[in-house]
């Protein structure tokens, strides 16, 4: 199954949209994280991360500062399947 999915960085003002090729959403999410993490690699740090940025990243969030922003089924020209995902 073909699903379009875009990730939105609220800090650089950036939208990207991957087209991937997935059984399920959740996979498809995966594939397309690791695809814009490998096109948009984020800045490296120079200093050490604070225990709150720590602390926040062990709940769940990353510090790349992507967030899904819609995942849609992908069926072909004039598809009108596209949901929003959660606002981050």
């Amino acid at each position: 199954m073909r699903w379009l999915v875009e990730f939105y960085n609220e800090r650089r003002g950036i939208l990207a949209r991957y087209d991937i090729q997935a059984p399920l959403p959740a996979a498809a999410v995966r594939l397309a994280r690791n695809a814009v993490l490998a096109e948009h690699p984020s800045a490296r740090a120079r200093k050490k991360p604070t225990l709150f940025a720590r602390a926040q990243r062990a709940g769940g969030h990353d510090g790349s500062g992507w967030a899904l922003y819609r995942i849609a089924n992908d069926a072909g020209p004039g598809s009108a399947g596209i949901a929003p995902a959660k606002a981050p």
